[in-house]
C-alpha cells in the first residue's frame, strides 16, 4: 500500500511546489504576460494605422466629413433664404393691405366732401423733404404750393398736418365739373401759414 500511496505523495507534493511557485513567482509572470500582450496589441495597433494611412482612409474620411458640413451649411442658407422671402412677401402683401385702406379712406373723405373736416387755414410749401413718399403722405408737391390744412398734429410725434390740395387748378385737362383733390400728411416744419 504504500508503494500505491508513492506517486500519490508525489502528486500531492509537485502541486504544492508548484502553488508555491505561482505564489512567489506569480505577479512577474502575469506583468511579462501583460507586457507580451501590449506589445502585441501595440504593434497590431501601428499595423493597422499604417495600412490605413496606405490605403487612403485618411483622406477619404476627411472628405466625407467636409462634404457633410457643406452640405449642411447649403440646408441651413437655404432654410434662411426661404424665411427671408417669406417675410418680405408678407411684409409687401401688408403694406399693399395698408396703402388700399388708405387709398379707400381718402377716397371716402373726398367724397364726403370734407364736410366734418373744414380747412381750418392754409399753408404755403417751404421745403419739400428729399425722401417723402409714405402712402399717407401728399406727394408731388413743389416749393410754394399752396394747401389747405384740414387737421393739425397728426402722424408720429404729431409733427405732421393733414393737407388736400386741388390739383384740378393745375391741370388743364381736367373738367371744369370734376374735382381732383388730394389728401395727406405734410410736415408742419416744411409748411408756413399764409397771412
Amino acid at each position: 500500500m504504500a508503494a500505491a500511496l508513492r506517486p500519490l505523495l508525489n502528486t500531492q507534493k509537485a502541486a504544492a511546489a508548484s502553488q508555491r511557485c505561482v505564489a512567489r513567482y506569480g505577479n512577474i509572470t502575469q506583468r511579462q504576460f501583460h507586457a507580451t500582450q501590449n506589445q502585441h496589441s501595440a504593434a497590431s495597433l501601428r499595423s493597422r494605422l499604417s495600412e490605413l494611412r496606405r490605403n487612403g482612409t485618411p483622406e477619404i474620411v476627411f472628405g466625407g466629413l467636409v462634404l457633410t458640413v457643406v452640405g449642411i451649411d447649403y440646408y441651413l442658407q437655404q432654410r434662411t433664404d426661404q424665411q427671408k422671402n417669406e417675410m418680405i412677401r408678407q411684409f409687401e402683401q401688408e403694406v399693399k393691405q395698408d396703402e388700399a385702406i388708405s387709398r379707400k379712406e381718402e377716397k371716402e373723405l373726398i367724397k364726403q366732401g370734407g364736410a366734418d373736416m373744414t380747412t381750418k387755414f392754409q399753408c404755403t410749401v417751404r421745403r419739400v423733404p428729399k425722401q417723402f413718399d409714405g402712402h399717407k403722405c401728399l406727394t408731388n408737391l413743389k416749393v410754394g404750393d399752396v394747401v389747405n390744412v384740414l387737421q393739425e398734429g397728426v402722424g408720429p410725434d404729431n409733427k405732421y398736418n393733414l393737407c388736400s390740395i386741388d390739383r384740378s387748378q393745375h391741370s388743364p385737362k381736367a373738367a371744369e365739373d370734376e374735382k381732383r383733390i388730394s389728401i395727406g400728411w405734410f410736415p408742419c416744419n416744411c409748411l408756413e401759414k399764409v397771412q
